[in-house]
């Protein structure tokens, strides 16, 4: 019944799956979000007999969410209905003269977006596609319709001696209207109860009915110490870069929060982010860094069992490194339970879900994941990367198209488009597209791969080979996956050098093992007696 007030509540318009989600669950409720709502539309199709192939009452928007159409008589709505229930926290402008000073702004709008993230029934637009806007003179109003919310919020931050200087605005973006504005000045010890403030004004202002706990997780402080915090700040801020200098700074900032604060359980979550990554991005081995991540995140959870980051952080080290894949289907569902609009969990979680065979599942996933954060290039590449992974190659090229409209620049479609047309025997096409991704990617050792790859099936053998030594010889310099010679040769259809390769990658206990069950690339290997061995090895799920 809930599920049906929503809708026609919102007659005509569109209701994202994730509104669904926050609407039929309360936080503490553990459920697979993405399943759930998928099981209450179609109860309520079946009671109203309706179809969802030519639908009176229901209609799909495919990849968003569902719509009633049918006719309704209008009744006067009552206040509690007149909450705005999508809102976009835009990142904070840093007008202070120290260009250092980034990490503050930019920290108070992440802190806003994961507080107003906490409220059940109000959808944040993700830390991921806001900052899209960061250094840029946009128009919020126009901001809110590209974002498809109904408020956004916009501020600046003033760093003057010892006193931060906070202006902050709620604009009404049907109108164009100031739902609220103020200035704070504060204290740069006082930025907890600065944010704190912020996020109880606009959660008024949004005319929000909160439950009791909803307004503790508001205003909920993971430490006492406003030096470790502005510590974790400055690893946040550098981690979002993702490149490796940047994550190698995010260690030593975390490092240094906890070091203030032992009980940080937040700072231990950065940190286990932060050893994934440097593995996830090849800087450090899986052996070296992962270990470490997992330290951290286990820490994290035993100071915060509703740590939905650590979560997270479990569920992929414990089917990309320890071959756990039950373990991580309970961290995931875990924390998709505790914050269901944490969009990397989503991210993770697919491919989970698809490097056990569960490609419908994980497109599901997938798309509720784009639903809550529909301009992320970021997201939207995740889920062309599902398609790819589940076969459907047309499909992933037409998304991985989409990914690229959205920012012409970003790299790695440019690799799945590669992978695809390389997977159909369009080998001069994955060509082409790997020349673009390692073009944009400064020649890294996974582009270095997948070009070798596409010289071995367009029979170009010598470059093939060359690429082989190319990797080789970078390996003696830094950390180069064996998996990545093992595909070249994959690709050279050289069965017995590829699984040599991919049994010194397996000593590594190198990420992409989880896929290889579903990545076509490794289709010349697939029915080598060998290759089944392995997938059991590594423990993927038949």
């Amino acid at each position: 019944m809930d599920l049906l007030i929503l809708l026609v509540e919102r007659h005509r318009q569109l209701v994202w799956r994730a509104d669904i989600a926050k609407r039929l669950w309360d936080p503490g409720v553990f459920v697979d979000v993405e399943m759930g709502v998928n099981t209450a539309v179609r109860k309520v199709r079946q009671a109203l007999r309706d179809s969802r192939e030519s639908p009176a009452f229901i209609e799909t928007i495919s990849g968003k969410g569902y719509r009633f159409i049918a006719p309704v008589d209008a009744a006067p709505l009552g206040r509690h209905q007149e909450a705005i229930e999508s809102v976009a926290v835009l990142p904070f402008a840093n007008d202070s003269a120290d260009p250092d000073g980034e990490y503050l702004s930019d920290g108070i709008t992440e802190t806003l977006i994961n507080n107003l993230s906490q409220i059940w029934n109000l959808r944040v637009v993700a830390r991921s596609t806001v900052f899209r806007y960061k250094g840029k003179d946009i128009d919020p109003q126009k901001a809110g319709n590209d974002l498809h919310v109904r408020a956004v919020v916009s501020g600046r931050l003033l760093q003057r001696g010892n006193t931060l200087i906070v202006r902050a605005e709620l604009m009404n973006v049907a109108t164009g209207g100031q739902l609220w504005g103020g200035q704070y000045n504060r204290k740069p010890e006082d930025v907890f109860a600065l944010q704190e403030d912020l996020s109880r004004e606009i959660s008024e202002k949004l005319r929000l009915q909160l439950t009791g706990e909803e307004r503790q997780r508001l205003t909920k402080r993971y430490t006492e110490d406003s030096e470790a915090y502005r510590l974790y700040l400055k690893g946040r801020h550098h981690w979002n870069k993702r490149s490796p200098e940047g994550l190698q700074k995010a260690v030593e900032y975390f490092q240094q929060a906890l070091d203030r604060d032992p009980a940080y359980s937040l700072a231990y979550a950065g940190l286990a982010d932060t050893y994934a990554y440097l593995s996830f991005f090849n800087v450090v081995a899986p052996r070296e860094a992962m270990p470490k991540a997992k330290t951290a995140a286990v820490k994290g959870l035993e100071i915060d069992k509703a740590l939905a980051e650590a979560h997270v952080s479990l569920g992929y080290i414990s089917f990309t490194y320890d071959g756990d894949w039950p373990a991580a289907g309970k961290h995931f569902e875990q924390a998709l339970t505790l914050n269901p609009a944490y969009t990397r969990g989503h991210t993770f979680y697919t491919f989970y879900l698809s490097s056990s065979g569960r490609s419908e599942e994980a497109l599901e996933v997938a798309k509720g994941a784009l639903d809550l954060d529909p301009a992320s290039p970021a997201v939207s590449h995740s889920l062309a990367v599902q398609l790819y992974l589940a076969r459907k190659f047309d499909r992933a090229i037409e998304q991985a198209h989409d990914t690229l409209e959205m920012d012409a620049n970003f790299a790695i479609s440019y690799a799945v488009l590669g992978e695809v047309y390389l997977s159909k025997g369009m080998y001069r096409e994955g060509l082409s597209a790997m020349e673009k991704y390692s073009a944009l990617s400064r020649s890294g050792a996974a582009s270095l791969a997948l070009l070798g790859y596409s010289h071995a099936r367009l029979g170009e053998r010598k470059k093939s080979l060359q690429v082989i030594e190319a990797l080789k010889a970078a390996s003696k310099q830094s950390f180069v996956p064996a998996l990545f010679v093992a595909l070249v040769y994959a690709g050279l259809e050289d069965k017995d050098q590829a699984f040599t390769w991919l049994e010194k990658a397996y000593e590594e206990r190198f990420n992409r093992l989880a896929y290889l069950k579903v990545e076509a690339l490794w289709d010349p290997l697939r029915s080598d007696p060998r290759f089944a061995d392995l997938l059991r090895r590594v423990g993927i799920p038949p």
